[in-house]
């Protein structure tokens, strides 16, 4: 989720934007009571993994047979805004419908999932800025005292509803990256790249990603054409499962050292009077991955700059 926001930031701050420092993402920043939001909608489903190996299978319960699915859909809200000069704030807080287990009996759970808070700090500028970012994941609104249990019980015992803990990762996570982008076809596309490391709570590894994406200018509406690609890769330092971490191994999947690549193709489109709103549809595809779902997600969004 939170590498895929980050990502769509740059298309959405040129559609918005122009070439106006007002607009942001990427390696850019907006200028100090400006900046842009958005909100979108994705489903990730998924059917089948990928083992530690990197061999694909399906997600078959041994009890019943059937195939155990992940059927996601996140509502999320994105804003970066400038707060002084060369300085953003950034938040993403999501929401989750979540769906999980075989397709004639799923398990639901509703509510506020993961949500990111973090900052920008531009270092370079023109037309190829850069930029250092921190970000932390925060478990706040899902998360519960105690050892994590995927259902809730009352004083005597018996299963009252699943828990809220199950809609997101726990614990939390700090991340340091470095972005940079490049205005091009007159500023009427892009290209965009970010790096960094994320230290992670609990059982789960450190994580080192590379997110890359491209926009090019489509002859009609002030469109844009969008690429992008992401990879994330599970550095080591995990560790035993605690009774407050959500998830383990098994000798097939570990999703604590979880790494996968992900690519990605969508449309902006600009709208409005002054060209400030922009909507976005398109759809992401988990093409390589160990301990990794193999995720397909379709998505859409709108923003505004201000």
């Amino acid at each position: 989720m939170k590498t895929r926001s980050r990502s769509l930031a740059v298309g959405f701050a040129l559609a918005l934007g122009g070439t106006s420092s007002a607009w942001a993402g990427g390696g850019w920043i907006p200028d100090p009571g400006h900046g842009y939001v958005y909100l979108g909608f994705s489903r990730k489903t998924a059917g089948s993994s990928w083992s530690v190996q990197g061999n694909a299978y399906d997600n078959v319960q041994s009890s019943t047979g059937k195939v155990s699915w992940h059927d996601f859909r996140y509502l999320y809200l994105y804003a970066e805004v400038g707060i002084a000069h060369n300085v953003a704030v950034v938040l993403n807080p999501t929401w989750l419908y979540g769906l999980e287990g075989p397709q004639d009996d799923y398990e639901k759970n509703v509510g506020l999932s993961d949500a990111w808070i973090g900052f920008k700090y531009q270092v370079r500028k023109g037309s190829f800025p850069m930029a250092f970012a921190f970000n932390h994941r925060t478990p706040y609104f899902y998360d519960l005292p105690g050892a994590y249990s995927r259902t809730l019980f009352d004083s005597s015992g018996r299963a009252r509803g699943v828990s809220p803990e199950w809609r997101g990762l726990l614990k939390h996570d700090y991340t340091i990256s470095y972005l940079a982008s490049r205005s091009l076809f007159n500023y009427r596309g892009w290209g965009s790249i970010e790096t960094g490391y994320t230290w992670r709570e609990g059982a789960p590894a450190d994580q080192i990603y590379f997110s890359g994406d491209g926009g090019y200018p489509l002859p009609f509406a002030e469109a844009r054409l969008k690429a992008a690609v992401h990879f994330e890769h599970s550095v080591g330092r995990d560790s035993p499962r605690q009774p407050d971490d959500r998830f383990g191994a098994s000798p097939t999947n570990n999703f604590n050292r979880a790494s996968y690549l992900k690519v990605g193709a969508s449309a902006i489109v600009p709208f409005g009077r002054k060209k400030e709103w922009a909507a976005e549809a398109g759809y992401n595809q988990w093409v390589w991955g160990r301990s990794a779902r193999r995720y397909k997600e379709p998505f859409i969004s709108v923003g505004r700059s201000f």
